[in-house]
């Protein structure tokens, strides 16, 4: 019984301290996953708002192009910030 014990006090000690260690950087394919998708998902997400609000209120273009510069404004920002954070 007391060997159980010590071998969970030993594995909730090594649990602690692996707790706080420093992740690995993100590399290769998730680095462009992750640029990839911070560009395409607010452009995504302000076309279908745009469309959404210009079929509310009957007015064709109006919405969809301000909500598609907005998403493009705010997944260039979002890029960004993602590379400036690589560096």
């Amino acid at each position: 019984m007391t060997s159980n014990l010590e071998k969970f006090k030993d594995r909730l000690k090594n649990i602690e301290q692996n707790r706080f260690k420093k992740k690995s950087e993100p590399k290769g394919l998730g680095i462009g996953m992750k640029i990839g998708l911070d560009l395409i998902s607010p452009i995504v997400v302000g076309i279908l708002i745009g469309l959404g609000f210009d079929k509310i209120f009957s007015t064709k273009p109006i919405f969809f192009l301000i909500f598609l510069l907005l998403g493009i404004i705010t997944g260039f920002i979002s890029v960004i910030k993602s590379m400036k954070s690589l560096k």
